[in-house]
């Protein structure tokens, strides 16, 4: 049995009633009130069998899908209006049938911008498209009906350079070498007014967040821009990628050791006596100190600076300045200086 023969049915059943009723109503009065309820129930339950009959229902703050930004970007453009902000009161009214009023959700209609039909920059008019269920109905409007927005050239600059800046202290006793990054360069894609003013991209490395133990650290932060200024240029509209990939961070490398410093001044030993009729007036050691950072188990058996120790200032007349060479405990150590440089200051003896 077809459900057009079916409805046809019902309806000759509800309208047979009706004149039963009728009839009643006009031979027995008593029977009106009981009638009228009757007619009232019989009449709502053949509208909620009814799927033709609709009645309006208002969506408000509906959730709007936003598509077609990779097909826009490949394209060449971008939007740079807020669209969330565009989007975030809209309201939809939709036919739904009765049966299902209760139950209908905005989610059924699929309300939605399209990126993709956009085809030049400047100000666009983005129209609110809809799609009609079988179940919960059509939409009937959208308020609004279309967003105006605003369109730019989608552009990559290749080869931003990224630096690492240390922030905090070092610790005392303890040595950081200077942090490595990778990827050293990224591409930075967006808004043409935005990608034209990049210069740089830098890394942060806070002593703070390092766990000081010996060896190597591998930390990770997040790639901040910067354009010629040195102002920060920070905007959801801008990417950056390597290789092809999209990032929002890199690595920093940096390897620690301990330390032990060394006061050069007590190392130095002078040899010799200066020419007849001169004296040493001063000596002076360039740096005062001298800081070595190695693994520990180097540290632990170094108990003097490795370096040359005596300067002979034999028959000198005059000052004299003296490089002596620092050697490292071991391949891997590090020095704060390699040479110290010793300066002998000579006068003649002024007589009495």
């Amino acid at each position: 049995m077809s459900e057009e023969i079916k409805n046809n049915k019902t309806r000759e059943f509800f309208h047979t009633a009706l004149r039963g009723l009728k009839h009643l109503l006009l031979h027995n009065g008593w029977l009106k009130a009981i009638a009228v309820i009757i007619s009232v129930v019989l009449w709502a339950g053949l509208i909620s069998q009814d799927e033709s009959l609709t009645r309006d229902k208002t969506f408000s703050n509906v959730s709007v899908s936003v598509t077609g930004a990779d097909t826009l970007r490949n394209n060449g453009y971008i939007v740079v209006s807020d669209l969330n902000e565009m989007l975030n009161d809209v309201s939809v009214v939709a036919a739904v049938p009765q049966k299902q009023y209760e139950n209908a959700d905005p989610s059924a209609y699929y309300v939605r911008v399209d990126l993709s039909k956009i085809n030049g920059t400047g100000e666009q008019e983005l129209k609110l498209q809809s799609t009609n269920s079988t179940t919960y109905g059509r939409v009937v409007s959208t308020n609004p009906t279309s967003v105006n927005v605003e369109v730019e050239d989608y552009i990559v600059r290749q080869r931003i350079p990224v630096s690492v800046s240390v922030e905090g202290d070092v610790p005392q006793g303890w040595y950081m070498s200077t942090p490595t990054v990778d990827p050293t360069v990224v591409a930075v894609s967006g808004p043409r007014s935005l990608v034209q003013t990049i210069s740089r991209a830098k890394a942060v490395i806070n002593t703070k967040d390092i766990e000081w133990t010996e060896g190597t650290v591998v930390l990770s932060s997040a790639i901040k821009l910067y354009n010629r200024n040195g102002e920060e240029v920070n905007s959801p509209l801008l990417g950056t990628t390597t290789s092809s990939l999209t990032i929002d961070s890199v690595l920093i490398e940096t390897t620690l050791y301990p330390t032990l410093s060394f006061d050069t001044s007590e190392l130095v030993q002078v040899t010799g006596n200066v020419a007849k009729g001169y004296e040493i007036k001063e000596v002076k050691v360039s740096p005062e100190s001298i800081t070595v950072a190695a693994r520990e188990e180097v540290l632990e058996q170094l108990t003097e600076l490795p370096m040359e120790r005596t300067i002979n200032v034999k028959n000198l007349n005059e000052t004299t300045v003296f490089q002596l060479k620092v050697q490292k405990p071991s391949d891997d150590a590090i020095i704060s200086n390699e040479t110290v440089t010793v300066t002998v200051e000579i006068e003649a003896v002024s007589d009495q």
